[in-house]
């Protein structure tokens, strides 16, 4: 009996860690996943999921909406990135530290120079330095942690 319950807490530890899937690193990044942009937000707490406000008006949210083959990101593990707004294409690098930091770095390069709302698109992503999220939502943050684009999988609101 003192076996198996040695054997259980030897166990245990790993079952806990094993749980949070929030914020993995390899999760979120490199799986291959594309991620098409939900929306912006401001907010005066970046880890409060209940605290936020809306930055882009009707009009742009249905542009971004309309098409879930533009306005999106791939991130790869060999730490690449690409990505596409409505008439602009962008590649580049990235890294993220998935220590409790949640520091994150992104240098892009557009084909061409962005206006109106993919320039709204190309500059958030730029300005990212930190993430939260997880496999079903990516949140890239600001150097003040004060506003945050969002993503979630291409194709989860077909």
């Amino acid at each position: 009996m003192k076996k198996y319950i040695f054997y259980l807490l030897m166990i245990l530890p790993f079952l806990a860690c094993g749980c949070n899937q929030e914020d993995d690193v390899n999760e979120i990044f490199a799986n291959g996943q594309i991620w098409h942009w939900s929306g912006s937000y401001d907010t005066s707490n970046w880890k409060d999921d209940n605290n936020y406000k809306l930055t882009l008006n009707r009009s742009d949210l249905e542009k971004i909406s309309k098409d879930q083959n533009v306005y999106n990101i791939q991130f790869v593990d060999d730490g690449t990135v690409t990505g596409n707004g409505q008439s602009f294409t962008f590649s580049g690098t990235w890294s993220a530290d998935g220590g409790d930091s949640h520091a994150f770095y992104i240098n892009i390069k557009p084909n061409r120079t962005p206006s109106g709302l993919d320039a709204t698109f190309f500059d958030e992503i730029s300005n990212a330095k930190f993430y939260r999220g997880d496999s079903k939502v990516i949140k890239l943050v600001n150097m003040a942690k004060n506003h945050y684009i969002q993503f979630y999988p291409k194709g989860f609101r077909d």
